[in-house]
């Protein structure tokens, strides 16, 4: 059993390594009808299966705890305006108004480390799904275009830390009313820092078992 003095620092070093320095994160703008990421990013994989939107999640202005995950989606009509309310069809998440805005939001008790999702519009409108995402309210910072209504487009994030900030969507022209077929989310970091995060859990058990007073 490790002493008091020896599991404080291997506990410290432990720790060290199991947080990295800084937060690496990658976007991954995948093609027409691509079912989810091609391969590792950052040192992760997205593993979990498709995911569907369900009508019991649904709230007032968005779909909440979207299949459990915690994952949020809000609906806005200028992102200063919420309160816009999507429906579920088949298990597509479908946006009540045109021009509907929406911001995806990640929980800070269920980390998300990875996340998917692919997207489309409802017929009928003009130009067809030209859209931006954005890492800020309104910005523009990926292009993405659906050619019609019969394909989707696929987004993907990878991160080595937990997804805490959100995606913003909205439409770059004309008023196409936005429908979400689909989404993954992978909630494990990889393998190694869950192997630290299992060493710092015996240590942090062993450190216990010495301090806490026989019964």
């Amino acid at each position: 059993m490790l002493g008091l003095r020896m599991a404080i620092p291997v506990f410290a070093i432990t720790t060290l390594l199991v947080v990295p320095l800084h937060a690496t994160t990658s976007y991954y703008a995948g093609t027409s009808q691509e079912t989810n990421f091609n391969g590792a990013l950052g040192g992760l994989t997205l593993l979990n299966p498709t995911m569907t939107f369900l009508a019991v999640d649904l709230g007032s202005g968005g779909l909440f705890n979207a299949s459990g995950t915690g994952i949020n989606y809000l609906g806005y009509d200028d992102f200063n305006n919420p309160g816009i309310d999507f429906t579920v069809s088949s298990g597509k998440l479908t946006a009540t108004q045109q021009d509907q805005r929406v911001q995806i939001s990640f929980p800070l008790l269920a980390p998300v480390y990875a996340f998917g999702f692919h997207f489309t519009f409802v017929s009928g409108t003009a130009p067809l799904g030209n859209w931006c995402l954005g890492l800020t309210r309104g910005s523009c910072t990926y292009s993405l275009v659906n050619a019609n209504a019969a394909t989707s487009q696929f987004f993907g994030i990878i991160s080595d830390t937990p997804l805490t900030g959100s995606v913003f969507i909205q439409a770059a022209g004309s008023a196409p009313s936005i429908v979400f077929t689909n989404f993954e989310a992978f909630s494990v970091p990889e393998p190694n820092t869950m192997l630290l995060v299992g060493m710092g859990l015996v240590i942090v058990s062993l450190f216990r078992r010495k301090i806490l007073p026989l019964a």
